[in-house]
């Protein structure tokens, strides 16, 4: 068989310079050697330094396999110096030559090579490779035909691994090769090098940036390529654990270390990240626990099929884990649980079956390991505050196991009885420490609200599984000076929302203790609204522990669902749009009309009275002189949301694609008044639209999709609202598609509000991407350039709203300099004139929903993110990217919602608490992230611009306000500008103006409130 390479052929070395070989006369043509005739590893050696042929290259890897270590007494998979110069050959100079005429062999030595490399030195020879050929840019001095084979070369080398790593028993295979060295700390040693390759991201990273390098330089990509898929390597990974467990937990495997190993490659997996594919999102900057999240999930579901006693072995592996690990494995398996069994619940989980098989599986989690039983207690504490109500549901009712049994037992006993559950020994003080936090006036001022929420949430959980334990407890606790300073103390809260949860825990409680003619009562009608009934229902619920097999016949039950749309390959060949798939035909229904033959018009009054048309224009479809490859079944405007759903789904048609995107937005506004299909399909339309991409390039793709987010937040503020601020911290997104939902809350809120029609022209005037005169030789020069070419729809609307703040406060400082009131004119307007100006009242829809549906869901989340060490490095939600375009949508939110808005005190208070966190933070060096807090400030200023907002802002908080003031002089002494010297509209000149405008509004108060702010600071 002939060598794949001609006789006289170029190779290009590491360093990409082009290699002559030995032309055809240069070497004498070997005969092609049988396996019985290699005898030792130097005549290896000597046919791979001699430009193999296939057959060879077929008897060399047959005498290097595995099998054939007794005979040979050469081993490849060993680190010897012998072992380690094959490699490299093969590696580096045989095989990506000879790899494709390898892949369309008959003789399967694909197969060989694979068995023969697939060893800690043959893996990392192959990444130091990739490595190498994946380090040269654009700016490299390679001509067209040097980088052409480097991709080759790139291309035929991951394919190599690709076919090395596949099999699932992988690391099976290689774990019992070092099983047999008889030297423990060189096998760790080895087994250290091996988890670094695979469970550390080495791998996915350096195949990631290959693939992108084949990608960018061919025109077709292998799209079955999973190495550098972030979520497919994590099912590869997970698979081989699960084998991995599944082959050393049998009795004929006996290695007193296998635990530590296999828990080590385990914890590093667990805080693998990676920049790679996931879903519809390109590239997107996955997390840690997003990963850690796909492996565990991987790992829980074989486990649990796979019988009781590999999910006992799993738990004895974890069991020495740290307690750092632990609790990514817990706080995983709680994320898993609510997004597999409890996400179609409604918000309050109302789902008790669900519930119970969750309780049920967290249970049999519980009763392994006692740590998890104190991490569940702090979650609850903490990160769970801003979960759903359900999954906190399925965690109390694991804590006091079915339903209080054990509360009674325990409280019977007496308080010296311990149990595995501390919730359950300490039921008594839990719900007495409980209350006092709950009252303690520091956390109801500074607390989010959404944390006080949940907090409150898990108090009547706790507070109904008391009293159906010990009814009597919880009487004489309602008496007691814990519970009443707890009630007293919210009632005087400044915050109505902080003082209604104090409404709703006295009145819940006291609906269990107390008789009907005693109960308490506060005589305010949102005590019987629905969000009261919500929260005093909390109380009365019981959730008995289920079984787990209820889970499993939900989840084979959500594989008859539909699909997900298949992923989109970056560097994917894209069709025309004249080449796209055929939509199904559609047939018509065309209405006929009996028509009486009296009536008839005679044919010549019939030309009389028909007008008479032009001839029409050629149509372009009709043009072609082929008529069979006319397309005339094109797609009709969908008419129903199931129709709109399924176009935008259907990326790889053009005419649907682009016939979805047109008309969203009018079909869903039209559809919100009408039945209830926008309903039930609002959250499915709002991830499709949120996730897709433009693969057709479409120039008005950014408008049209946004205009139909809007829509559907529009439909459902409430409902919808809390899905965005969720999925913009919890979903698995790109930089621009948070930025995209920030922008719908921000536009929306203001549309609620009454600015429908500035919203039109933002939106219209924001998607420049595709523009006509985007071309570099049509732009303006770069200073004019941002000048007059228009923005985001946020930062314009953000940037209109600043300039009608500060546009008063100039012209009141230049009225002041022109000289005194008496010697300036006076111009009179006429009554029409004064009419004109006036601006109609608008109904502020905004005001009803802003509080629970936009404000709160975004600050709580936030801070929550904030003060975790989570949160601290997670550089997407904090960077100067996203957190200036997130503070000024919460600046818009609050400006929309007005000064009537009830909930506003709440909302500055805690605005002004994030506020204050943000400046400490890192980020808040960058220029960006500064005029956006000094936005944010100005505009929470002008909301509470009025007597009684300034009053309360003094009463309330003064300090925070004084503390605001005293960082804004010292922006303002800080930043260069205003000297009239550069570009007037240069981002230090328009912070400078910020600034200025903050100090006058803090100067006001302090001049206004002066009394109040006594001892405050009040001479800034």
């Amino acid at each position: 068989m002939e060598s794949v390479l001609p006789s006289s052929a170029t190779r290009p070395d590491a360093s990409g310079r082009q290699e002559e070989q030995h032309p055809a006369g240069a070497l004498k043509r070997r005969v092609p050697m049988q396996s019985t005739h290699i005898k030792s590893f130097e005549h290896v050696y000597e046919i791979l330094d001699s430009r193999p042929q296939q057959a060879e290259l077929y008897h060399v890897f047959q005498w290097l396999l595995p099998g054939q270590f007794e005979r040979n007494n050469f081993d490849i998979r060993r680190q010897t110096p012998q072992a380690s110069q094959i490699i490299y050959k093969l590696v580096n100079d045989v095989l990506p030559h000879h790899w494709p005429g390898i892949c369309q062999s008959s003789r399967n030595i694909s197969h060989k090579v694979a068995q023969a490399l697939r060893s800690i030195g043959g893996i990392s020879a192959i990444i130091n490779r990739l490595k190498i050929l994946s380090s040269w840019r654009d700016g490299s001095d390679m001509n067209d035909k040097g980088i052409a084979e480097r991709a080759k070369l790139l291309g035929s080398t991951l394919s190599i691994l690709d076919v090395i790593l596949s099999p699932q028993r992988c690391i099976v295979d290689i774990w019992t090769h070092l099983s047999s060295l008889p030297n423990f700390s060189q096998r760790w040693l080895l087994w250290k090098e091996l988890v670094a390759l695979l469970a550390s991201g080495r791998v996915l990273s350096v195949a990631s940036e290959a693939d992108r390098m084949v990608t960018r330089t061919s025109q077709s990509v292998d799209k079955s390529l999973w190495l550098s898929n972030g979520s497919k390597y994590c099912f590869w990974l997970g698979e081989n654990l699960v084998l991995m467990l599944e082959h050393t937990s049998s009795p004929e495997v006996v290695h007193p270390e296998v635990r530590k190993e296999w828990l080590y490659m385990f914890e590093r997996a667990l805080t693998l990240a990676h920049r790679g594919k996931i879903k519809l999102v390109p590239y997107d900057e996955l997390r840690s626990d997003v990963l850690a999240d796909q492996i565990i999930e991987q790992i829980l579901e074989h486990v649990l099929h796979k019988g009781a006693k590999l999910e006992s072995v799993f738990y004895e592996y974890i069991k020495p884990a740290s307690m750092y690990h632990k609790k990514i494995i817990v706080h995983s398996l709680l994320r898993i649980y609510t997004r597999n069994h409890l996400s179609r619940d409604d918000s309050a989980g109302n789902n008790p079956k669900s519930i119970g098989s969750v309780a049920a599986l967290i249970r049999s989690h519980m009763e392994v390991d006692n740590q998890i039983v104190e991490i569940l207690l702090e979650w609850l504490s903490k990160d769970g505050l801003v979960q759903e109500v359900a999954i906190r549901r399925a965690v109390l009712a694991a804590l006091a196991e079915d339903g209080g049994k054990k509360f009674r037992n325990c409280l019977n006993q007496g308080p010296a009885v311990l149990t595995e559950i501390s919730l359950v020994v300490n039921a008594r003080t839990a719900i007495s420490e409980s209350l006092r936090s709950f009252g303690d006036k520091l956390y109801i001022k500074h607390a989010s609200i959404l944390q006080q929420e949940g907090f409150t949430e898990n108090l009547l959980l706790l507070a109904g599984y008391v009293h159906r334990a010990d009814p009597q407890h919880l009487l004489n606790l309602t008496r007691s000076s814990p519970y009443l300073n707890a009630i007293s103390n919210r009632l005087a809260a400044s915050s109505p929302r902080a003082s209604m949860l104090g409404m709703y825990v006295g009145t819940a409680i006291s609906e269990l203790v107390d008789a009907p003619d005693k109960r308490m009562n506060f005589g305010v009608d949102e005590i019987h609204g629905p969000s009261a009934k919500r929260f005093t229902g909390l109380a009365r619920i019981q959730d008995p522990l289920g079984s787990i097999e209820d889970l499993k016949w939900e989840a084979s039950k959500d594989e008859e669902l539909p699909a997900e749309p298949q992923e989109v390959s970056v560097g994917h060949k894209l069709q025309s749009p004249q080449g796209g798939s055929k939509a199904p035909t559609q047939s018509k229904i065309i209405a006929i009309e009996e028509i009486d033959s009296d009536s008839e018009i005679e044919p010549d009054d019939e030309d009389d009275e028909l007008p008479v048309y032009a001839k029409p224009d050629s149509d372009q479809s009709d043009s072609d002189e082929d008529p069979t490859v006319i397309e005339r079944n094109k797609p009709t405007a969908p008419v129903y949301i199931t129709d709109l759903l399924t176009y935008l789904r259907d990326t790889e048609n053009y005419d649907r694609h682009t016939l979805a995107l047109t008309h969203a937005a009018p079909l869903i506004r039209r559809k919100t008044a009408f039945g209830t299909e926008v309903t039930d399909h609002s959250k499915d339309l709002a991830a499709i639209l949120t996730g897709l991409q433009d693969k057709w390039n479409f120039a008005r793709f950014q408008e049209l999709r946004l205009q139909a987010m809007i829509a559907v937040l529009v439909a459902h503020p409430m409902e919808m609202g809390l899905w965005f601020s969720r999925s913009y911290f919890n979903g698995d997104y790109s930089v621009s598609q948070r930025a995209m939902m920030l922008t719908t809350l921000g536009l929306g809120a203001r549309e609620l509000a009454g600015y429908a029609d500035a919203n039109t022209s933002l939106v219209k005037t924001g998607d420049t991407r595709n523009n006509e005169h985007s071309f570099p030789s049509k732009q303006l020069p770069p200073k004019l350039h941002k000048l007059y070419a228009p923005e985001e729809p946020l930062t314009t609307a953000s940037n209109q709203l600043q300039a009608s703040i500060l546009q008063p406060m100039a012209l009141k400082a230049a009225d002041a300099l022109s000289g005194p009131n008496i010697l300036k004119t006076r111009t009179f307007s006429s009554r029409m004139e004064v009419e004109k100006r006036r601006t109609r009242a608008i109904p502020n829809a905004l005001a009803k929903v802003v509080a629970d549906g936009f404000f709160f869901p975004l600050t709580g989340q936030f801070q929550a993110i904030l003060h975790s060490m989570s949160g601290r490095s997670n550089s997407t939600l904090l960077s100067p990217m996203l957190l200036p375009l997130y503070l000024r949508t919460l600046a818009l939110i609050v400006h929309a919602a007005g000064r009537s808005t009830l909930s506003l005190q709440q909302m500055t208070t805690e605005f002004l608490a994030l506020l204050l966190a943000v400046r400490s933070h890192s980020s808040a060096s960058h220029l960006s992230v500064v005029g956006a807090l000094l936005f944010a400030f100005l505009t929470l200023m002008e909301v509470n611009g009025d007597r009684e907002g300034m009053r309360r802002l003094a009463q309330e908080q003064g300090r925070e306000v004084m503390e605001m003031g005293q960082w804004v002089s010292g922006v303002f002494d800080r930043v260069r500008g205003g000297g009239g010297g550069g570009d007037e509209h240069s981002e230090e000149d328009q912070v400078k103006a910020l600034a200025a405008g903050c100090l006058n509004r803090v100067k006001e108060l302090v001049e206004s409130e002066e009394r109040v702010l006594m001892g405050m600071g009040a001479g800034l």
